[in-house]
C-alpha cells in the first residue's frame, strides 16, 4: 500500500502534465498538424485525438485548433471539475447562426479561449499555430504560374473543374511537408481548404479562395474570394501578403505568453 507522501507525490505529478486533445488521428493534414504540442515544448505533455480521454486528474487540457468548439460541450462537460484548467487554442469561433446553444455550452466549459478568427472580440486572437513551422521560413521558388489545392470532401459538390494539365493536390493523403511543398509550387494557389489559404498566404503567395462556408471569412488578412464560376478572372486580381507571416507569429507568441501565464498560475507550469 502507497504511503501518504508518495501518494501525494504521484498525485502532484498527473496534476502537473499537460493534454493537448485535437483532432489528431486524422488524414486531414490541416486538422492532424494544428496542435501546439508540435510546434512548442511543454514538460509533461502528451497529444491525444479528441476521440480520446485525458487522464482524470490530468492538470490541464489544451483543445484544438479547428473547428472543435461546437462539439467540445458533449466531450468535457462530464469531466469539467476534473481538470486545473482548459484552455481552446486556435479554434475556429465562427457559427452558423447568430447564437448557436452547443458554441455557447462549449465556451462556458473553457477558461481561456483563443480564435483563429479576426475580428471575433469576445475572444483573444490566437492564428492555427502551424504558422510556426519552419517549413514557412523559406518556401521553395515556384514552378507554376497557377495550381489547386482542393478540399478532398467538398469539391465535387461543389462543381468545381480543374484545368486539364494544372497540378491539383487534395488536403488528404500526403505529408504535411508534401503539401506545403505542393502549395509553395505555385505562384498564385487555389484553394477550397482553410488550411490551404492560410497556407498559401503563410508564404506570401497570392491566394484565390473558393469558400463552402462562413468559416473562410475571417483571416487576418483577406484572400481573394471566387466562385466555382468566377476563379478565372479573380486569379488577375489576386494580391500576396508579405506581412501575414509575421502577423501570424507575432499573435502566436502572445497568446502562447498568455497561456503559458495561466498554466503557471495553477500550478501547471513554470514560467
Amino acid at each position: 500500500m502507497l504511503s501518504a507522501f508518495v501518494h501525494t507525490q504521484l498525485k502532484n505529478t498527473v496534476l502537473n502534465t499537460i493534454a493537448f486533445a485535437h483532432i489528431r488521428n486524422t488524414d486531414n493534414i490541416g486538422d492532424r498538424w494544428c496542435c501546439p504540442y508540435d510546434y512548442f515544448v511543454y514538460p509533461n505533455a502528451n497529444a491525444i485525438d479528441l476521440a480520446e480521454n485525458p487522464a482524470s486528474e490530468t492538470g490541464a487540457v489544451i483543445y484544438g485548433g479547428g473547428k472543435i468548439l461546437g462539439s467540445l460541450h458533449s466531450q468535457i462537460a462530464a469531466a469539467r471539475d476534473r481538470k486545473l484548467l482548459r484552455i481552446g487554442w486556435g479554434l475556429s469561433s465562427v457559427q452558423s447562426s447568430r447564437f448557436s446553444l452547443k458554441y455557447f455550452r462549449s465556451q462556458r466549459l473553457l477558461d481561456l479561449i483563443g480564435t483563429r478568427d479576426w475580428g471575433d472580440s469576445r475572444f483573444s486572437y490566437a492564428p492555427c499555430v502551424s504558422c510556426m513551422s519552419g517549413e514557412f521560413d523559406s518556401p521553395a521558388p515556384p514552378q507554376h504560374e497557377l495550381v489547386f489545392y482542393l478540399h478532398a470532401g467538398k469539391t465535387d459538390g461543389m462543381g468545381l473543374a480543374v484545368p486539364e494539365g494544372v497540378p491539383v493536390m487534395t488536403n488528404t493523403g500526403s505529408t504535411f511537408e508534401e503539401a506545403l511543398r505542393f502549395i509553395a509550387s505555385g505562384a498564385t494557389v487555389i484553394s477550397n481548404s482553410y488550411h490551404g489559404v492560410y497556407w498559401t498566404m503563410l508564404m506570401g503567395r497570392r491566394s484565390v479562395c473558393i469558400p463552402f462556408s462562413n468559416k473562410f471569412t475571417a483571416y487576418r488578412l483577406p484572400p481573394s474570394i471566387a466562385t466555382v464560376h468566377n476563379w478565372r478572372q479573380v486569379v488577375n486580381q489576386a494580391q500576396a501578403h508579405d506581412e501575414f507571416l509575421s502577423l501570424s507569429r507575432e499573435a502566436t507568441m502572445a497568446f502562447k505568453s498568455t497561456v503559458d501565464q495561466r498554466l503557471s498560475d495553477v500550478g501547471v507550469l513554470q514560467v
